[in-house]
């Protein structure tokens, strides 16, 4: 059970690696368990957890790195992160309150099967160490985020292997997809029917005024901007070796691997809910046990493989392998950090029970080399840096585009910033999306930068990101003229009167058919199934094999995307499979069904949790 403390670190590693988490929502910024959380203002608060800004903002440039910049602004990947954030806590949270465990075993057979750290079909650790240098990782710190990963793979594991679906389920499962159907169809195509389609003049004019809101311009402006944000000025910031060494020899302790503990434990478990007379007997039985350890200590390991109930640890003698004093809740980290190699203590009492604790091996803190934490430091003392001159520039920049209204080249000058062209920019629609805050677009549509061509106030559209811009050109709200957009309506009238006619067609040739008098024009026999629909679309399929078959030829029509489909089914074949395939739908089913039950328990959990979400913070646009 113990070694359920130790599972706390981040779950994203093998998403870095390979891509390899299998679980339908991406695990992100679990590095809760170990740092303690957010600062003062988080990004969402999960049962008294918080989130902070900075791993919602992690969490959302890995996102964005995928899918370009400007998706980091769409409000529904946004609130996607913070799904996938919230849902990582609560799974994780279960996990642990389930008892679940990831070993030193798991561990090492997960890396040894990592591609990028094999030579020659071989584990190699100079791989492993040369890719954690490139990232400026420790190793402890990449261990922790393994044992996440594998922990939220555990309960998944747990939920395909529990799902039970009957072989007779997935048998008449295959007998469905399996069945075939011979059909003939003919399509009743909206292109046939335009050519004889004549709009005159005055229903245009009537659709016109019918739907002038469709017809409608809003206000649009394009803007010249200026933007400050410490991403801008980082960009033109250098930073030397020789101040990245000075700050590495400065800050010696935060670069130190701390001290780790080799030890092996005995539990009796007792849990906060057991009643008081239950606890009192478990720790009465963990003295007795203690006792019998202090007489004969060579009898540690087969004491631990008999009666501890931690049982994966119990498999190896007690043995917890090494960890760090931040890997363990606070009273067993307490306890084996003052202990000396091969002393044995109990009990000590944590939230799992009674410990019996033998430290077995101390090893030592040790350094990180300058050139292992470079590229770090580097890019640390780059963005303080920036956000110094940030601190300096934002009220300079406030008050140029201020006092000197009629321009912003002066501040771009003064501050050396690049001078932007947006698009049309609308209230609604802005390019570059980043232009779509509403207090700039309120100061954009405001008499002073429309009538007046001032320069709008320097306005934080994200945090630390300031814009201020000018209008270069303004067209105002307005219904387009009717021969503007005659040919338009003209064109939107004669579509929607041929697929009328294509419809109206189709259904009379449904009704002869139904009636005894086969239509002309049906295409040549083809044998469709639900696995092989060839080219028949997914509305035509469901449509085919949901009509009758006890009288046959019949006939089944419906609108589509063309206008009107229309089928004669001629035959029927009943399905066979192979048991071999019926096994391979039975685990998908079982598959499917472990993924819905995963996803009610995230439902359940949401719906018990208590989230306090700081939506400005969520909801503002990052540049």
């Amino acid at each position: 059970m113990l070694e359920a403390i130790r599972n706390r670190a981040q779950g994203w590693i093998a998403k870095i690696i390979l891509g390899f988490i299998a679980l339908t929502f991406a695990v992100w910024g679990v590095n809760w368990y170990f740092e303690g959380g957010g600062q003062a203002a988080p990004a969402v608060s999960i049962n008294g957890e918080v989130v902070s800004q900075q791993e919602f903002l992690d969490a959302l440039r890995q996102q964005q790195e995928q899918l370009g910049r400007e998706a980091a602004n769409d409000p529904a990947l946004r609130q996607r992160v913070l799904d996938q954030l919230v849902n990582t806590r609560l799974l994780t949270g279960a996990a642990l309150q389930a008892g679940m465990q990831i070993t030193d075993a798991q561990v090492s057979a997960f890396l040894l099967e990592l591609e990028p750290f094999q030579e020659n079909g071989k584990f190699s650790q100079q791989r492993l160490d040369a890719w954690l240098r490139s990232r400026g990782w420790s190793a402890a710190y990449f261990d922790r985020m393994v044992r996440q990963d594998l922990l939220l793979r555990q309960i998944q594991s747990a939920y395909g292997e529990g799902s039970v679906v009957p072989m007779a389920v997935a048998a008449r499962l295959g007998k469905l997809l399996a069945e075939e159907r011979e059909v003939q169809e003919r399509i009743y195509d909206v292109n046939q029917y335009l050519a004889g389609i004549q709009i005159d003049a005055r229903a245009v004019e009537a659709e016109y005024n019918t739907h002038r809101q469709d017809y409608t311009t809003p206000a649009q402006v394009r803007v010249q901007y200026l933007m400050l944000s410490p991403d801008v000025l980082a960009a033109k910031v250098q930073i030397d070796e020789a101040a990245a060494r000075q700050y590495y020899e400065a800050n010696d302790a935060r670069f130190q691997e701390p001290e780790q503990r080799r030890a092996s434990h005995i539990l009796i478990r007792a849990d906060a809910g057991m009643q008081p007379q239950a606890r009192q007997a478990a720790r009465a039985s963990a003295e007795k046990l203690l006792k019998e350890v202090q007489a004969n200590p060579g009898r540690f390991e087969a004491l631990a493989r008999a009666r501890s109930q931690d049982p994966v640890s119990a498999q190896r003698g007690g043995d917890l392998g090494t960890f760090s004093r931040d890997m363990m809740v606070k009273p067993f980290a307490d306890a084996v950090f003052a202990m000396n190699p091969g002393e044995i203590r109990g009990l000590v009492e944590s939230e799992f029970g009674y410990h019996i604790i033998r430290l077995d091996g101390i090893v030592p803190g040790s350094k990180l080399g300058f050139e292992v934490v470079k590229d770090q430091i580097v890019e640390e003392l780059r963005q303080q840096e920036a956000q110094r001159r940030f601190a300096e520039a934002a009220d300079r920049f406030g008050n140029l585009v201020y006092e000197q209204p009629d321009s912003l080249e002066p501040a771009a000058k003064e501050l050396r910033l690049p001078l932007q062209v947006s698009g049309w920019v609308s209230r609604k629609e802005a390019e570059p999306r980043v232009l779509a805050h509403p207090r700039l677009l309120d100061a954009l549509f405001a008499e002073e930068a429309l009538v007046k061509k001032h320069n709008t106030e320097a306005i934080e559209v994200a945090p630390n990101v300031l814009i201020a811009a000018r209008v270069l050109e303004h067209r105002p709200e307005g219904l387009r003229p009717l021969q503007e957009v005659a040919g338009e309506i003209r064109l939107k009238l004669a579509a929607k009167a041929a697929r009328e006619q294509a419809i109206a067609a189709g259904e009379r040739a449904l009704k002869a058919a139904l009636a005894g008098e086969p239509p002309a024009g049906m295409s040549a026999p083809m044998t469709v199934s639900r696995m092989q629909p060839l080219n028949l679309p997914p509305e035509a399929i469901k449509a085919v094999f949901k009509a009758r078959t006890d009288r046959l030829p019949t006939y089944v029509g419906l609108e589509s995307r063309e206008g009107y489909r229309l089928y004669r089914i001629v035959s029927v074949t009943e399905g066979a499979m192979a048991q071999e395939q019926v096994g391979m739908i039975r685990r998908d089913l079982q598959r499917l069904t472990a993924q819905e039950e995963l996803r009610a328990l995230l439902e359940a959990l949401r719906a018990k949790a208590k989230l306090d979400v700081n939506k400005a913070f969520i909801e503002a646009r990052t540049e």
